[in-house]
């Protein structure tokens, strides 16, 4: 009977806790460019690749500060290099990778209900449905430039901070993250030319959610 009143007591307790703050359930877009590198092992010499990125975006906050999001998105990742051609010609080699995303991450804030700067910290879980590759005929054949994709599949950490607007027609949010890649693009065997050749992204995203529950808004 005393463990009985002390769950039910616990159990009052944190339905009172998570009560006292009103819940917010949001959905949203968001858009932006990325910046992305291979990190490559042996190193390759290449120069950051500028892309799009683009989704849709859902969260869920339940409790004060603390949140989950995540997001489907669409974004392209690769990178950049000089190359010497037969003609001892430059010529920029470009080899530009399509990814479909699926983060999933805690969402931490502080601020007013109007202004809030936020972190956004998870995992990352990405799969590569296209490639292109600008080149010549002429160029001067690398390992990295003819190496074929081993693997499609890709997962990594990644993790932002920003800020965001909140008005009675949406969420406006601006946001800086960094997606650290932990898996391999090409083969990583002992006797394969690379031991690592891991996606590496900095994007910066505009985007818009709309809050589900409009009662925060009205005036009491």
């Amino acid at each position: 009977m005393r463990y009985r009143i002390i769950f039910i007591a616990f159990f009052i307790i944190s339905c009172t806790k998570v009560c006292a703050y009103t819940p917010e359930i949001a959905f949203g877009t968001r858009q932006g460019a990325t910046l992305s590198t291979v990190w490559f092992s042996p190193t390759v010499d290449q120069t950051m690749r500028l892309g799009y990125t683009g989704g849709i975006t859902s969260r869920f906050i339940f409790e004060k500060y603390f949140g989950l999001q995540v997001e489907l998105n669409y974004m392209q990742r690769g990178w950049t290099a000089s190359a010497q051609t037969t003609t001892q010609e430059k010529f920029k080699y470009d080899r530009e990778f399509h990814y479909i995303e699926l983060p999933f991450m805690t969402h931490l804030f502080f601020g007013k209900k109007s202004f809030r700067w936020f972190f956004n910290l998870g995992l990352n879980l990405s799969y590569l449905i296209d490639e292109n590759i600008s080149n010549t005929d002429d160029i001067e054949k690398k390992k990295e430039h003819i190496q074929p994709i081993a693997n499609r599949f890709d997962y990594g950490i990644c993790g932002g901070t920003g800020f965001e607007i909140h008005t009675r027609a949406g969420i406006y949010q601006l946001e800086g993250r960094y997606n650290f890649g932990l898996g391999d693009v090409f083969p990583n065997k002992i006797t394969d030319d690379f031991g690592r050749s891991s996606n590496q992204v900095i994007t910066i995203n505009l985007g818009i959610l709309f809050d589900i529950n409009k009662e925060k808004y009205k005036k009491k």
